[in-house]
């Protein structure tokens, strides 16, 4: 046991006392305002950057059943302060000529800081799948969620999953809204955050010298 002598805490009772005034001071009162203002523009700073990731959510889309569960994901991720699209945006498969899916898919990964990608079968979806995969640089992109029941029978030979998509999220059918929202707030409010302590400390966006992703992507090539 450590002995701690009484002159100790009376020593740091008086500093506290000189640092913090007392409750029914005025001072007290205005020091607690400040900290609540400060708190709260940390916050609104915070819900701007959240607002401003954008989100992709990709998966099959060639039936009104599964074209409507992306949709239902994205409106989740709206209604809750996420902001999200689906590639019928950029891409319609019912239209001849413009850009092909795999350009599309080239622009608008790269302009979007999350991507909801569900497991399917669709040849769509397979073609989403092989660019994703081979496409490192955006695999820290991209949440991969698989049906509990398929994963099940993957558990035994993953590798070709876990080597191409290294965040696997297992879903229930019945709990993939709740699911795909837990797991995107929990990347773009953590994404958010590192972007928040870049800008109070000078880096990142803030920095005089900083280049955006698309344009040291475009000296890759």
């Amino acid at each position: 046991m450590i002995f701690v002598p009484d002159d100790y805490y009376l020593d740091a009772k008086a500093k506290f006392q000189r640092v913090i005034p007392a409750y029914s001071d005025a001072d007290f009162t205005k020091m607690g305002d400040e900290i609540r203002k400060n708190l709260m523009k940390k916050e609104n700073d915070l819900l701007i950057i959240r607002r401003s990731l954008k989100t992709i959510v990709l998966g099959d889309w060639n039936s009104p059943e599964k074209m409507q569960r992306l949709l239902d994901i994205k409106n989740s991720l709206l209604k809750n302060q996420l902001y999200a699209e689906t590639i019928d945006k950029y891409y319609d498969m019912n239209k001849a000529g413009g850009l092909s899916q795999l350009q599309i898919l080239e622009s608008c990964c790269i302009m979007h800081q999350l991507i909801v990608f569900l497991d399917g079968e669709g040849p769509g979806t397979i073609t989403e799948q092989n660019y994703l995969s081979d496409e490192y640089r955006l695999h820290g992109k991209v949440l991969f969620f698989i049906e509990n029941g398929k994963f099940d029978g993957l558990k035994s030979n993953p590798s070709s999953y876990i080597k191409s998509f290294p965040t696997i999220v297992p879903y229930a059918s019945t709990s993939l809204l709740d699911t795909v929202l837990t797991f995107a707030r929990l990347r773009i409010y953590r994404l958010a955050g590192i972007i928040y302590l870049q800008s109070q400390n000078g880096k990142g966006l803030k920095k005089s010298n900083y280049e955006p992703w698309k344009k040291r992507l475009a000296k890759r090539r």
